[in-house]
């Protein structure tokens, strides 16, 4: 087999990888659609969830491709299981608790969360949007602006210039979305600080390692944040 034909089944195999995840989103949105239309209202307004979910993953697919053909980043990338496990399960965790501790004494507003088991389809569901609209597209932006200054893609220094800019994305949105509710402003700082730390660890965690490292770092802090303390918070705080 020559080096080409290696690098076409390398990409028809990571191609598929992301066309895996994102068939079973599809079909999750499609079932949360069903079981509470609303759901995704806050975030897609009134537009069906299924198309908009669609197009995010479409465009999710061109990015990944064109990843691909460039040889920059990757959907998955054998290695250290052990060193990356750590990675992913230990610091969501920590910035989990942390927000935990925060909400048990500024107590965020009622419903910030889906509620058990929707939120079993939901977070792993809307995670990829964010993965999509907040890491892939803005990334493969910002390196085509630093790789038209020659080697601007292999200078470290660029590199993390990129990763800052594009995870205040996020926290940015979150500012502007704001809560239903006042809450006090030390803790509307925290959570945006505390969204920029996730976002710089997975971008880090996506340039160093591959796509599904980084959206598994952010399935470990919905899980702790969203999903177990989202349960918890009602009986102990309301």
């Amino acid at each position: 087999m020559t080096r080409r034909s290696e690098q076409q089944t390398e990409t028809r195999r990571q191609t598929l990888l992301f066309g895996l995840l994102s068939g079973v989103v599809i079909v999750f949105t499609g079932l949360l659609t069903r079981l509470s239309p609303q759901v995704f209202a806050p975030y897609f307004g009134e537009l069906p969830p299924v198309a908009v979910m669609l197009g995010i993953v479409a465009l999710g697919g061109v990015v990944v491709s064109f990843f691909l053909t460039r040889g920059w980043f990757v959907v998955f990338e054998p290695g250290d299981v052990r060193r990356r496990a750590l990675l992913v399960a230990g610091p969501p965790t920590l910035l989990a608790t942390g927000m935990a501790l925060v909400d048990s004494v500024a107590v965020l507003p009622e419903d910030i969360n889906v509620a058990v088991p929707l939120s079993l389809l939901f977070y792993p569901t809307i995670a990829v949007v964010v993965e999509v609209l907040f890491h892939l597209l803005p990334l493969a932006v910002a390196f085509v602006v630093v790789s038209s200054l020659g080697d601007g893609a292999e200078r470290p220094e660029l590199v993390w210039g990129v990763i800052l800019v594009v995870a205040l994305l996020e926290p940015l949105f979150q500012l502007q979305l704001g809560f239903p509710r006042a809450i006090p402003r030390w803790a509307t700082a925290y959570v945006a600080a505390n969204v920029f730390v996730i976002n710089v660890v997975q971008l880090y965690l996506f340039t160093r390692y591959d796509f599904l490292t980084m959206y598994a770092f952010r399935l470990v802090y919905y899980l702790w944040w969203h999903i177990v303390w989202g349960t918890l918070r009602l009986q102990l705080l309301f």
